[in-house]
């Protein structure tokens, strides 16, 4: 991977970068990547990317987290479950049953909401492959204040340089570069 050379297209206008992504995808080319500094709506889409599955993933972290709130709360309140020996804590004198599910909601949905943060949190991380101490590889630092960039690699390019050139230049590309992942680039003004 660190030996790919890319072509980059550099745009000011989020709508114009999702028009010469739709082109290029329209022509058959494959896009590496866009590097954004604000989100750019239908961009995904206008790259092809399909949709993510961390939803599944966060359903179930909130799963996890409402029934070990409600199992939790159940061994510490009743007296049901004589297996494992609990002191139930009778509050008001009140009897310990299952009739008492109306105040376990708070703790429930706390811990529902907590599984899901961390849970989503941790399994973004791990499916973005983000390890801390992993430096970022920035390809323009101006992509992080006000410009907007597309990945094209050089190796899966099935058209003519001219004529992707042409296609970036006429949907707003204020300038054309070619650059390897290494860090060292060769600035190509167009």
């Amino acid at each position: 991977m660190l030996d790919k050379k890319l072509i980059l297209g550099v745009f000011d206008d989020g709508d114009k970068l999702l028009s010469a992504v739709t082109k290029l995808r329209q022509k058959g080319v494959e896009i590496m990547d866009c590097f954004t500094p604000y989100p750019v709506h239908n961009l995904d889409r206008a790259m092809g990317i399909k949709r993510t599955n961390l939803t599944v993933g966060a359903f179930l972290c909130g799963l996890t987290g409402f029934l070990s709130g409600l199992l939790l709360q159940f061994y510490m309140m009743t007296n049901h479950l004589n297996t494992f020996k609990s002191w139930p804590m009778i509050i008001g004198g009140k009897p310990q049953n299952y009739g008492m599910v109306p105040s376990m909601v708070p703790v429930t949905f706390e811990l529902t909401i907590l599984f899901t943060a961390f849970g989503i949190g941790i399994l973004f991380f791990y499916r973005a492959k983000m390890i801390h101490g992993k430096i970022a590889q920035v390809l323009d630092l101006r992509q992080t204040d006000d410009l907007l960039l597309v990945a094209i690699e050089q190796d899966h390019l099935h058209m003519d340089r001219s004529e992707l050139d042409g296609i970036l230049k006429s949907n707003g590309a204020i300038e054309i570069r070619e650059r390897n992942l290494e860090g060292t680039s060769n600035a190509k003004n167009s």
